[in-house]
């Protein structure tokens, strides 16, 4: 179980990259339409997404049942100024995050990955779980990227 998870994760991660580093300059700012993320904002979301997940990976691991906290998406790409990011800059954090997970997930034994936390709303998960959706997440946002090319 453990080894088809880790391969899932790192699978989903390679598919997202390897869409992301497809994009042309051209097209990387441009948005579907005036609602929808540009490549780049979905790319630097993601960059940001995977931070996120990556410490609260580290927390429910050397912490017992910790909280984790999520956070709001929308506030970032004003606050954080994706519009100024590097996009190549938040495709290597991808990268060196997805590495580091799974060279994480590799030295788990079997109660790591059964090792529980809290979202802010107060629901348990284990850490698999917490994996799972992680690569989920970044396969809903490989779906989208390629949605947002097609429609350019």
């Amino acid at each position: 179980m453990s080894n088809e998870v880790i391969a899932e994760f790192r699978n989903s991660g390679e598919q997202f990259i390897k869409i992301a580093k497809s994009i042309s300059v051209e097209k990387m700012h441009k948005s579907p339409t005036n609602a929808e993320w540009s490549p780049a904002n979905i790319i630097h979301h993601m960059a940001d997404a995977e931070a996120h997940f990556y410490i609260r990976y580290l927390r429910v691991l050397t912490e017992n049942s910790p909280t984790t906290e999520f956070f709001d998406e929308d506030a970032y790409p004003e606050l954080l100024q994706y519009e100024k990011r590097d996009v190549k800059a938040s495709i290597a954090l991808i990268e060196s995050i997805r590495a580091s997970s799974i060279s994480l997930f590799n030295n788990f034994n079997d109660e790591d990955w059964q090792r529980k936390g809290f979202s802010s709303d107060g629901k348990e998960f284990v850490l698999i779980a917490l994996i799972k959706k992680a690569r989920s997440h970044i396969n809903d946002h490989a779906n989208q990227l390629s949605a947002a090319l097609a429609a350019n």
